[in-house]
């Protein structure tokens, strides 16, 4: 009794859970996937990186303030740094300085450099809408594999579905003595085939689960349930008939990539300037303020006279003798902390102007070096450009075939239909075998399977190309 209670109570609340379950759309598919995206993460990094450098540069036009303090013990004879005399005697000193300093010119090197981390700011927001506009059509894409994966499991089903009411059929038809035991065997092979292709259906459908989750950086044990749209197969715009000349042009204006190719091509051409500005006379001013104190620093307060003899001096000719009175200090008193620093204050401030002329060709190596970089950003941009024409041109193909084949499969489809009710009004009659019927069931169920997967495969190819043209990505 307690087993069966248990387990209606895990039936129930696995209900709960499946009717409370969500479903996501696209929408929410790929805003998932954009905010857990590694890819995306570091190129915010790298446009941080430049909005700090930005702040940086602009900041090197003001002025710099710096202190500094220096605190210290000597032992033995040393230079008292308040008197500049020596002292033999372990000593206790301290210093403070302020000092500031501004570049006034530099050749341009400053806005120019300021300039060129702009637009290098610019290229790494481009870089970011390229990768999240990437990775949306990659979602949708993903997305659109399941939704044929479901609608190809829908089809295996209905198929099971069939082939056992055949067989059911012919039990009955077997029971009444109407048809021999043998002519179930052809149905149920079928029906073993019908059942394996059901199993591949199901199959399909967790594989392209699985890789959605993956760009979404989900856990695959997580019980994803998308939501399932109609798509509109037989309104789709005909964008295959789209002149390439429109779809490039209009993919040069708003493919991210391409932009940030030439941004950066923008920003290597001012690295001449900056380059160039090496060679260019720079000027800067700056000022400091000191002073400083010791325990040793001390102020006579009483002096004594003392006479010394001049030697050396001539009176006349003759020599003579000549004594200069001298004051001596006697006694000494301390002077208090902040007096000293008052007394040791000083202060100055100057000017340097640096003049290039000779720096072993660094700086001719440097403008040299950023003209190679100018020709190696416009060789790269017209890679891009090269490589999106490419892209656009087998996309405009694909959509070609990819419409002539669903056209084909339509057609192949219409036939089959036809064949197959042909083949059911010949076995209600009994004027065909199993073998027969079968087969026409099979041709019509194969190109009821490829119709599906031209239909889709011509669906992606028209979201590739509203791609290109800027239209986003949607499903309806």
């Amino acid at each position: 009794m307690n087993k069966v209670l248990i387990s209606i109570a895990g039936f129930v609340l696995l209900s709960s859970f499946s009717f409370a379950q969500e479903t996501w759309d696209l929408e929410r598919c790929i805003r998932e996937a954009l905010d857990k995206n590694l890819t995306i993460e570091q190129i915010q990094l790298t446009k941080d990186g430049y909005e700090i450098t930005g702040k940086q540069l602009r900041r090197n036009r003001i002025p710099t303030l710096n202190m500094n303090t220096n605190l210290g013990f000597t032992v033995g004879r040393v230079i008292n740094p308040a008197t500049n005399d020596f002292e033999t005697e372990n000593s206790l000193y301290q210093s403070y300085g302020v000092s500031t300093g501004v570049m006034l010119y530099t050749g341009g090197r400053t806005v120019n450099t300021i300039k060129q981390n702009d637009i290098y700011l610019e290229a790494s927001e481009k870089d970011i809408q390229q990768a999240q506009e990437d990775l949306s059509l990659n979602v949708a894409l993903a997305y659109l594999r399941i939704l044929f994966a479901y609608e190809n499991y829908d089809i295996a089903t209905d198929r099971v579905k069939l082939t056992q009411d055949q067989l059911d059929n012919m039990d009955k038809m077997i029971t009444a003595g109407t048809r021999p035991e043998a002519d179930r065997y052809d149905i149920l092979a079928q029906l073993a085939n019908d059942e394996s292709a059901q199993i591949s259906a199901q199959n399909a459908i967790d594989n392209e689960l699985l890789g959605l989750k993956q760009l979404m950086l989900m856990d695959a044990s997580y019980p994803l349930v998308i939501e399932k749209p109609d798509l509109n197969f037989d309104n789709l715009e005909a964008l295959e008939n789209e002149p390439f000349d429109v779809v490039y042009a209009a993919a040069l204006e708003n493919q991210p990539q391409i932009i940030a190719s030439e941004l950066r091509q923008e920003a290597n051409e001012v690295g001449i300037a900056i380059a160039r500005s090496q060679r260019i006379p720079s000027l800067s001013i700056g000022g400091n303020l000191g002073t400083n104190w010791s325990n040793l620093y001390e102020l006579p307060t009483a002096f004594s006279t003392v006479r010394i003899p001049r030697p050396g001096l001539l009176v006349d000719g003759q020599p003579g003798r000549v004594e200069e009175d001298f004051l001596i200090p006697t006694s000494y008193e301390n002077i208090s902390y902040g007096e000293q620093l008052d007394r040791a204050l000083g202060y100055g401030f100057g000017a340097t102007l640096t003049i290039p002329i000779l720096n072993n060709y660094s700086a001719q190596a440097n403008v040299e070096r950023a003209k190679i970089n100018v020709i190696n950003a416009d060789i790269e941009t017209e890679k891009v450009k090269q490589t999106l024409k490419t892209n656009i041109q087998s996309a405009l193909a694909n959509a070609k075939a990819a419409k002539k084949t669903m056209e084909g499969a339509e057609a192949a489809a219409q036939a089959a239909r036809i064949s197959l009710d042909n083949a059911d009004r010949r076995a209600e009659l009994g004027a065909i075998g199993n073998f027969e019927y079968l087969s026409a069931r099979n041709r019509y169920d194969a190109a009821e399977n490829n119709l599906l997967i031209a239909r889709y495969d011509y669906f992606f190819q028209i979201q590739i190309l509203k791609y290109y043209l800027g239209r986003g990505i949607s499903l309806d």
